[in-house]
């Protein structure tokens, strides 16, 4: 009787097929017993060969340059060589799939895109035609192996996934490989301190990502604050007091949930704000109305990897890389299922099996918790079970018993154990009262919101989800008079975009450039992002090890080589544009999905990615022509302890491009930079700070050091450098006249750190009452 071979991605993954399915014969690269064969991959074992396989290299040259390009395969031409280290391996499965003794093969890498791709990989390589089945998982328990077994799929149902996983890598290597050589060549130089080409890397997923960041960053640069006042004023009643916010009633009513209405509602100019509070300070008044109602908030969704990747991002600082690397070593033990999902619930057979889930919880941190939440009914409801993609959403595993957990495993296991316990328990009840307060025809309104009933938020009981919460309110009648106690105009300004967290910038990613809260849209627009759920922490990294990024504690910033590289496309290469439209990028990711599903054939993709490509290899034809060539920034010399350095087969390693740049001199290499006296010392580094074209940067600019005082105007006001010096010595300006708010009023004030290691400034005014620029 044949044999059934069961070929897992990595040898992990086999020894727990062994193990649940009783082989225990250990032979040099497989497992073996009289019914079942199981042997591994080690990731992928192949890789694509480089742009030169297919170079006619006597007539085009060895030097990178336009002239060589395109390098475009056909379907069917692209070659594949052993990645090292992987022969001896590659050589046991081409033994075993050629093996007589073999009648069937199940493929039981992981059930996604990448893990069907290194099978596939192999599979082809070997030519083997013996029947073939698909092993669809979701956790590595003995119980879902078992289970997968029983339902084996054909191997025509993931036909699909096998010719997308072919589709994202060719199309990745053509954009990859072609780009970075054309892009090297016009505007890559030889860095003369890191002693080695300054590669220009593009890649499909990378540059729309980095120009997110870019244009975030320049958001930034050129926002300018608003002026504005907010009127606060206190009521004494026959129970108490109370405070209320003047609001504009013609706006919309006060109960409209926009933040951006609200804000509306509130915002004024320093004249009208005083205006009012002369009106109003010491007058009679009367609470226009009272409204009480109750709320639900009900439980979160289930963590998918995206949202398990923010809330570890908010939470502990971690990067997308590291969760996705934790949450991968939390499966293979066992303690979690399949992390690689863009998916927030559970499938409606899997209702029976979740006291099971719960119950292996039992003797876990959480065990009262766990005991409540056994004596609740099901959860059941469309945010718990409701339609799911590929694979479910992610909580732990039917396995009681645990294996030893590094610190930040239990982090990330905790999460979504908690996250767990929150669908077994009924949602937080509120009570909300809200109140308008009349005084000489003004309106005030006041807010308050009271916890009647925890639910979920006593398991998940963070600042995030008791916010607002709390805050008690006399006793409040309608019609009731009270006499205003006290009145003031409060000073502020808007405030700039925030710089991107890494869960942020996945966010964002996620959303094709929108970063999506409503939790229907973001279903809506699923498949259409940057990248997928497992490719976009691995994108982050890239950039940063790349030098187009830098991380400053928590947040993302562009070197001064991605930034360049962004303005460049641009400025000046209109039909490169689509490298970095994050909706042209995410439509790609959509086409993908339709190979996938069997609704687009792979040879219309290829066509898309190589239309595009010839596309901009003309435009930097045309460019070298007339414009010549331009070396960019270079990366920071340290792009940072990011981790170790990733090379893939979809984007163009950083090989020396042997072009003419290597002589290139060092003046041409970068925009010159103003060498001015020295301002004084930078409080990011230590190092000194020079007066430059578009602001006072750090010296050490080169070294990664972020410092900077852009020229921007402030309310009209641009920075000079006897200011700058003040700041540095002394942490304040000297009072400076002349800030003119967005309704003309005219104001002094003195600029004052509000973060100095990112030159970040705020107001501080004469009578100390301070309000932040942002």
């Amino acid at each position: 009787m044949g044999k059934t071979l069961i070929i897992a991605e990595k040898p992990s993954q086999a020894r727990e097929y062994a193990k649940t399915l009783g082989v225990k014969g250990k032979r040099e690269g497989y497992f073996e017993n009289d019914e079942y064969i199981i042997s591994w991959c080690i990731g992928h074992l192949f890789e694509l060969k480089a742009p030169e396989t297919y170079m006619d290299l006597p007539k085009v040259g060895k030097r990178w340059s336009i002239r060589r390009l395109p390098v475009l395969p056909r379907l069917g031409e692209f070659q594949y060589g052993l990645k090292s280290g992987t022969a001896k391996q590659f050589k046991v499965l081409q033994g075993l799939l050629r093996s007589p003794e073999v009648q069937q093969v199940i493929c039981g890498t992981d059930a996604d895109r990448e893990g069907q791709l290194l099978f596939q990989e192999v599979w082809d390589a070997v030519g083997s035609k013996k029947p073939l089945f698909r092993l669809w998982i979701s956790s590595l328990t003995q119980e879902a192996i078992r289970e997968g077994m029983s339902k084996l799929r054909p191997v025509g149902e993931v036909e699909g996934l096998a010719q997308a996983g072919y589709g994202r890598s060719y199309g990745d290597w053509d954009f990859g490989m072609n780009l970075t050589e054309g892009f090297t060549a016009l505007f890559g130089s030889f860095d003369p301190v890191r002693k080695k080409p300054n590669v220009i890397s593009i890649g499909r997923v990378q540059t729309p990502t980095l120009a997110l960041v870019v244009e975030r960053e320049w958001a930034i640069e050129n926002f300018v604050p608003v002026a504005y006042v907010e009127v606060e004023a206190e009521f004494a009643c026959g129970q108490g007091s109370y405070k209320g916010k003047w609001f504009d009633p013609a706006i919309k009513s006060p109960r409209d949930k926009s933040q951006e209405t609200a804000n509306e509602q509130m915002m004024l100019d320093l004249d009208r704000g005083k205006e009012i509070v002369a009106k109003v300070q010491g007058k009679p008044g009367r609470i226009r109305s009272v409204k009480d109602k109750e709320t639900k908030e009900p439980h979160p969704l289930l963590f998918d990897l995206t949202s398990l990747t923010v809330s570890a991002s908010r939470r502990y600082g971690f990067g997308a890389e590291k969760v996705l690397k934790i949450a991968q070593s939390l499966y293979e033990k066992k303690a979690i299922t399949y992390p690689r999902t863009d998916c927030n619930y559970l499938p409606p057979d899997m209702l029976p099996k979740l006291k099971v889930h719960l119950q292996a919880l039992e003797q876990s941190p959480f065990a009262s918790w766990v005991k409540e939440a056994l004596d609740n009914p099901l959860p059941g409801g469309k945010r718990v079970i409701n339609e799911i993609t590929a694979h479910h959403a992610i909580i732990p595993t039917t396995e009681k018993m645990i294996p030893n957990l590094s610190p930040d495993e239990r982090k990330i296991w905790e999460m979504i154990v908690l996250r767990f316990l929150c669908i077994w328990f009924p949602p937080a009840r509120y009570a909300e009262k809200e109140v308008v307060t009349v005084v000489e025809e003004e309106f005030f309104l006041t807010k308050g919101k009271t916890l009647l009933e925890s639910g979920w938020k006593k398991i998940e009981n963070t600042e995030k989800y008791t916010e607002g919460s709390g805050l008690q309110l006399p006793l409040l009648q309608q019609n009731e008079e009270v006499k205003t106690r006290s009145c003031q105009a409060l000073q502020k300004e808007t405030k700039p975009p925030k710089r991107y967290t890494q869960g942020d910038l996945i966010k964002a990613m996620e959303g094709a450039g929108k970063e999506v809260e409503d939790e229907t849209l973001r279903r809506q627009l699923k498949g259409k992002g940057l990248g997928t759920v497992a490719t976009r922490g691995a994108i982050i990294e890239n950039l940063l090890d790349r030098g187009y990024l830098l991380q400053q504690q928590k947040v993302l910033m562009p070197t001064a080589k991605g930034t360049e590289l962004i303005r460049l496309i641009k400025e000046r290469l209109p039909r490169a544009q689509l490298l970095i439209s994050a909706e042209m990028t995410g439509q790609m990711e959509y086409e993908l999905a339709q190979v996938e599903r069997g609704e687009m054939p792979l040879s219309r993709y290829m066509e898309k990615v190589e239309e595009a490509i010839r596309g901009i290899i003309e435009e930097l034809r045309h460019y070298e022509a007339t414009q010549g060539k331009k070396p960019l920034a270079f990366a920071p010399q340290k792009p940072g302890a990011h981790g170790r350095k990733r090379e893939s087969n979809s984007e163009r390693k950083p090989r020396e491009p042997q072009t003419q740049a290597k002589s290139a001199k060092v003046g041409q290499e970068r925009p010159a930079s103003a060498a001015g006296d020295n301002l004084g010392i930078c409080p990011s580094c230590g190092g000194g700070v020079v007066e430059r074209e578009k602001g006072y940067g750090c010296q050490n600019w080169k070294d990664g050091c972020p410092f900077i005082l852009w020229k921007n105007p402030i309310c009209g006001k641009v920075l000079t450098p006897a200011q700058v010096k003040s700041l540095l010595k002394k942490g304040k300006t000297n009072l400076i006249k002349g800030f003119r708010s967005k309704n003309g009023s005219v104001f002094a004030a003195y600029l004052v750190w509000e973060d100095p290691s990112s030159g970040k400034l705020k107001f501080e005014f004469e009578n100390n009452d301070r309000a932040k620029p942002g």
